[in-house]
C-alpha cells in the first residue's frame, strides 16, 4: 500500500499572538476602528482576538484595546463630521457610462455624528475611566506590549487614578445631573458593558436595519459595533440614504461605485 511521506509529519503549528503582532493589531486598531480589519492586518482572526483579550494574561491587550477604540472613534466622529458638513463626491453614471461627478449631503449623517460627541462629552463612553487614562498612555502603552511587557505597572498606575476622579467627582456638588439621569447613565454603562462582554455571534441584531441608522440610538450602534455588522461590505451604502438627483429623477447612483469617494471607510 501506497503511503504519503508527509503523512508522518506533524502538523503545522498555528499562529499565534504574538508580541509584535498584538503591537501592530493595536496600532492598526486606533487607525480604522475595525477589529475584523485589523486582526486580518497581522494574519490573525476576530475570534482569535477577543480570545485573547479574555484571557488572564491578555490584561494588558484588553485595556489597550479599549484606549485603541477610543482614538478610532474620536478619528471617526471627525471624519463623519466633516462629511455632514462638506458632504463628499460621489461619481455620476448614466446607462453604465460615467458622465462626471457631484457632491452629496446628508443631514443625517450629521445629526449622528453630533449625538454621538454629545453621548461622549456627557462621559457616557462604553470603555470606563481606566481605558481614558490608557487613552492618553497609548503610544507607550502599545510599544511596552510589543516589547513583552505585561505592564502591570502602568495598569496599576491607569487604576488609580482613574478611581481617584470618580473619588473627586463624587464628592463635589450636587447640583449637576439628578439622581435620575445619573442612573439612567448608570444603566447606560451597564448596558454597554454587557454588550462588550458578550460575543459577537451572539449579540441580537434583529432590529438593527442599517438603511434607518439615522434613527439609532447609541446603544444600537454599540450593539452594530460589537456583532460586526459594521464590517459587512455594504453597511455604510445602506446607511447613506437614498435622494433623488438635482434634476429631481431618481438617483442613479445610490451606492458609492468607488470605495475612496465613501465618507469613510
Amino acid at each position: 500500500m501506497h503511503t504519503d511521506p508527509f503523512d508522518d509529519l506533524p502538523p503545522s503549528p498555528q499562529p499565534s499572538w504574538t508580541a509584535e503582532k498584538q503591537r501592530e493589531f493595536l496600532e492598526a486598531l486606533a487607525r480604522c476602528g475595525s477589529v475584523k480589519a485589523s486582526a486580518a492586518y497581522v494574519g490573525m482572526s476576530r475570534e482569535g482576538a477577543y480570545r485573547l483579550r479574555r484571557r488572564q494574561d491578555g490584561r494588558a491587550f484588553d485595556r489597550a484595546w479599549d484606549a485603541a477604540l477610543i482614538h478610532a472613534r474620536d478619528l471617526y466622529a471627525e471624519t463623519l463630521l466633516e462629511t455632514g458638513l462638506h458632504g463628499w463626491t460621489e461619481t455620476v453614471w448614466y446607462h453604465g457610462e460615467e458622465v462626471g461627478e457631484r457632491t452629496r449631503f446628508s443631514p443625517g449623517l450629521l445629526l449622528a455624528a453630533l449625538a454621538r460627541l454629545d453621548a461622549k462629552a456627557e462621559g457616557i463612553d462604553m470603555a470606563g475611566e481606566a481605558a481614558r487614562e490608557a487613552a492618553a498612555d497609548f503610544d507607550a502603552m502599545v510599544e511596552a506590549i510589543g516589547e513583552g511587557d505585561d505592564c502591570a505597572e502602568m495598569l496599576a498606575r491607569q487604576d488609580e487614578t482613574a478611581r481617584a476622579r470618580r473619588t473627586f467627582v463624587s464628592g463635589r456638588s450636587r447640583s449637576g445631573p439628578s439622581d435620575e439621569e445619573l442612573l439612567a447613565r448608570l444603566e447606560m454603562c451597564q448596558e454597554r458593558e454587557r454588550i462588550e462582554r458578550t460575543p459577537p455571534e451572539d449579540i441580537d441584531t434583529s432590529d438593527l436595519d442599517p438603511c434607518k441608522a439615522e434613527e439609532w440610538d447609541d446603544l444600537q450602534w454599540a450593539r452594530a459595533e460589537r456583532s460586526g455588522m459594521m464590517d459587512e461590505p455594504d453597511f455604510w451604502e445602506k446607511v447613506a440614504p437614498e435622494g433623488l438627483d438635482d434634476d429631481g429623477d431618481e438617483d442613479d447612483a445610490r451606492d458609492w461605485p468607488d470605495p475612496d469617494s465613501r465618507p469613510f471607510h
